[in-house]
């Protein structure tokens, strides 16, 4: 049976995204603290996983390349927002924070629909405008979408970088409207909501009437 798990990681307290079945799973958003990680993978009995990321910010990858080591496995992004890896400690240390151990992509989610792994279907949409390679990944089986720093409750992802861009995440938005509207959101950070909640309640960009 197809089971997922969220905890929140790092020290700016990023919603990491555990689905499993069986012995096999995939981590979403390993943003920090490999080792509670690794603790929930061995409490679940998950051998097997695959390491995904909605994006590439300092934030969301801080725990990657440890996990990557321990489980030998691989890395997927869009390559996109590989310049943002190189970036990751700079940024990290910005914000007061430690270094990071930059991790490198194995395998590049751009020019791809769906994530190929042996548990589920795992749509990949094209959600730019935070950052350029900016991912959301939609579980049909579950209901669910994982939307990283695109969509929150009733919020929008910042494009105030240089590299970020108001109009593409609002398209990136405005595709995401286009699921269910019972499909559950998992942010980056902070509460869960839904599609069509967000569609009736978001200030920031609304369902087109």
């Amino acid at each position: 049976m197809l089971k997922y798990d969220v905890i929140q990681v790092g020290p700016l307290f990023v919603n990491c995204v555990i689905v499993y079945k069986d012995s096999s799973g995939v981590v979403f958003d390993a943003g920090g603290d490999a080792g509670k990680i690794d603790n929930i993978l061995k409490l679940k009995s998950i051998k097997d996983i695959i390491l995904v990321n909605t994006h590439g910010h300092f934030d969301h990858i801080g725990a990657v390349k440890k996990l990557k080591e321990l489980y030998d496995t691989k890395f997927l992004m869009s390559k996109k927002d590989e310049f943002l890896l190189m970036q990751a400690s700079a940024h990290s240390s910005y914000f007061g924070l430690g270094d990071i151990e930059e991790p490198t992509i194995d395998i590049d989610l751009d020019n791809s629909d769906f994530i190929d792994n042996n548990i589920t279907e795992i749509v990949i949409i094209k959600t730019p405008g935070h950052t350029p390679g900016g991912l959301s990944f939609y579980l049909p089986e579950l209901k669910l979408l994982i939307s990283g720093d695109t969509l929150f409750k009733q919020s929008i992802g910042r494009t105030d970088f240089p590299y970020s861009n108001y109009s593409d995440l609002e398209s990136s938005i405005r595709e995401l409207y286009k699921l269910p509207d019972e499909t559950v959101v998992i942010p980056g950070h902070g509460e869960f909501t839904k599609i069509g909640y967000e569609k009736r309640y978001n200030d920031f960009i609304k369902e087109k009437q």
